[in-house]
C-alpha cells in the first residue's frame, strides 16, 4: 500500500524545488513526478512492506510505553523489597532465629507477589482503558497468561494489535528475572541468619561435664 507519508514528503521536496528553480511550472512538475515516482518504489519494496506488516507502528509505541511504565513500576518496588531486605535482616542478625529469617522470607515474597500482580493489573487496564479488550476478566487472564510466558494467544486482541502479545511476555521477563536476583540475595541473608542462630544456640547451650 502506499505510504501517504512518503507523498508528503515528495510534495515537500518539489515545493522546495519549486522556489529553487524560480517557479518553472515544467520543472517544478517533472522533478515532482519523479520525486512521487521514487516515493512510491520505495514504499513497495519488499522489505519495507514486510517490515511494516511485521513490525506496525502503533504496537511498537503503545507497547513500548507501556513496558517502560511497568519496568518503572518493578524498579520502585525491588526498591522497597530490597530495602526491607536489608533493614530487617541488620535488625535479626543481632538476635538470629530460625523463624525470624523464615518471616523475613515470607514478607519478602509476598512483596514480590504483590509487585507482580500490580503490573498485571496495569497491564489489563491498559487493554481495557485502551478498548483492545471489552472485558476485564478476559483482559486479565490474558495479561496474566501472557506476562508469565505461559502463553494464551493473540486471538484475543483486535487485527493490528497482536505484536503487543510478545511486549508483554518480553515485559514479564525482564521483571520476574530482576525479582529472582532479589531472592538471590535474600536466600543468602537468609541463610546467613541460619547459621548465626545455630552458631548461637550451640554457644548458649551449657557444657555438660
Amino acid at each position: 500500500m502506499f505510504d501517504p507519508h512518503l507523498t508528503l514528503i515528495a510534495g515537500t521536496c518539489a515545493d522546495q524545488l519549486g522556489r529553487s528553480a524560480g517557479g518553472n511550472p515544467a520543472a517544478v512538475g517533472t522533478e515532482a513526478a519523479r520525486l512521487e515516482s521514487v516515493a512510491h518504489n520505495v514504499a513497495h519494496l519488499p522489505f519495507i512492506q514486510h517490515l511494516t506488516e511485521i513490525l506496525p507502528a502503533a504496537d511498537l509505541f503503545f507497547g513500548a510505553a507501556m513496558l517502560i511504565i511497568v519496568l518503572l513500576i518493578h524498579a520502585a518496588g525491588v526498591r522497597t523489597a530490597t530495602s526491607h531486605v536489608l533493614h530487617r535482616s541488620s535488625l535479626i542478625l543481632a538476635h538470629p532465629s530460625g523463624w525470624r529469617a523464615d518471616v523475613l522470607m515470607s514478607s519478602t515474597v509476598f512483596i514480590l507477589l504483590s509487585l507482580h500482580l500490580l503490573e498485571l493489573t496495569v497491564w489489563a487496564a491498559a487493554l481495557v482503558y485502551s478498548g483492545l479488550v471489552a472485558d476485564w476478566r478476559a483482559a486479565g487472564f490474558f495479561a496474566g497468561n501472557t506476562y508469565t510466558t505461559i502463553g494464551y494467544g493473540s486471538d484475543i486482541l483486535p487485527e493490528g494489535w497482536r505484536m503487543l502479545a510478545p511486549i508483554i511476555a518480553i515485559s514479564g521477563l525482564f521483571t520476574f528475572g530482576w525479582s529472582g536476583s532479589v531472592l538471590v540475595d535474600l536466600v543468602g541473608r537468609c541463610q546467613k541468619i541460619r547459621d548465626a542462630a545455630a552458631v548461637r544456640a550451640k554457644t548458649a547451650r551449657p557444657a555438660h561435664p
